[in-house]
């Protein structure tokens, strides 16, 4: 594993093929804005303020290549245009948020879920680490390519990376959907920072339903969660249901989310988001179950909507979900 190709100039993207350089691999960014590759060409990668001389390429020159690892760092709703050079290629690796079905059926190295928030400038291959974090890492069959997973591990811990190794990728993803089902919808309908989800409120209320909203389907589907954070998924649903722990502790937990947005706050305005990947596979998976999502169903609405008519977040959005509970 001395190869890699990173897919997607994003923040998460700049801060893995980052890692990767310092750990002395060789790593070649793939993007398809003309005004990132320009600038990487020019000034090379930054990430926090350093500067990185690492390769880009543009997706249309981009061909896979055997035995060369494919970091797949974009979005869910960009995955088709991929997966069409990929889908034979053994040594795909996302990390990605949502839950994409088409990735089922392909023959992933395994699957990353990173806590930590990398945020990146517009069109440029600038990014800055907001909030610390670990990057879980897994394949996406239990114990399966545990030794190429375990050299991946360390060659990102190497390059400063918080990584980990587990031995199933799955409790993990479902933890973080878990949270950004919640975080997301409602942070993109208001425009708001992460961290006005914690603010003594409506609001607040509104986030700790829908977080156990999210809690209930996934339990009734029997989907297993992992630990995320210093809890449990089981143990931030005991401190939700008894209000007065829940509302304790939000204070010791918003400074870390200020100036913190999620990715769908910008992508609304852009036409494509991955609110199908989020709301839509949880409204799926409570069907199939019979478990109740209407916080979920709304917010696929909502959102789905604002995307459509590429609106920015305001009270108007927030409002039509705040008012529906």
């Amino acid at each position: 594993m001395e190869q890699f190709h990173v897919i997607g100039a994003g923040g998460i993207g700049l801060a893995i093929a980052t890692s990767l350089y310092k750990a002395g691999k060789q790593v070649l960014l793939i993007e398809n804005n003309p005004e990132k590759i320009a600038f990487c060409k020019a000034h090379g990668v930054i990430l926090d303020s350093q500067s990185f001389p690492i390769n880009i390429d543009s997706f249309e020159n981009w061909t896979p290549s055997p035995n060369v690892v494919n970091i797949l760092c974009v979005k869910c709703y960009n995955n088709s245009e991929i997966l069409k050079r990929t889908h034979t290629h053994p040594l795909l690796f996302p990390i990605q948020n949502g839950f994409d079905e088409r990735l089922l059926s392909q023959p992933l190295l395994g699957e990353g879920i990173a806590s930590f928030i990398s945020e990146c400038a517009p069109k440029k291959t600038v990014a800055s680490i907001t909030r610390g974090g670990k990057l879980h890492l897994g394949p996406t069959q239990a114990w399966a390519n545990m030794p190429l997973l375990f050299e991946l591990k360390t060659a990102l811990k190497h390059g400063g990376l918080d990584a980990h190794l587990v031995k199933w990728i799955l409790p993990f993803k479902n933890t973080k959907l878990m949270y950004n089902a919640a975080i997301s919808p409602l942070t993109s309908a208001g425009g708001l920072e992460n961290a006005a989800l914690l603010k003594p409120g409506k609001l607040r209320t509104l986030f700790f339903k829908f977080l156990l909203e999210n809690h209930a389907i996934l339990k009734a589907s029997y989907q297993p969660m992992g630990t995320i954070g210093p809890f449990h998924p089981d143990n931030v649903a005991w401190l939700l249901n008894h209000k007065w722990v829940g509302e304790s502790m939000a204070p010791f937990f918003r400074p870390s989310l200020k100036k913190t947005y999620c990715s769908m706050f910008h992508d609304v305005v852009k036409g494509a988001t991955e609110i199908e990947n989020y709301n839509g596979y949880l409204s799926r998976l409570a069907k199939s179950s019979n478990s109740p999502s209407p916080l979920n169903d709304l917010a696929l609405k909502v959102i789905t909507q604002m995307t459509s008519e590429r609106c920015k977040g305001n009270l108007h959005w927030l409002n039509t979900i705040l008012n529906a509970f």
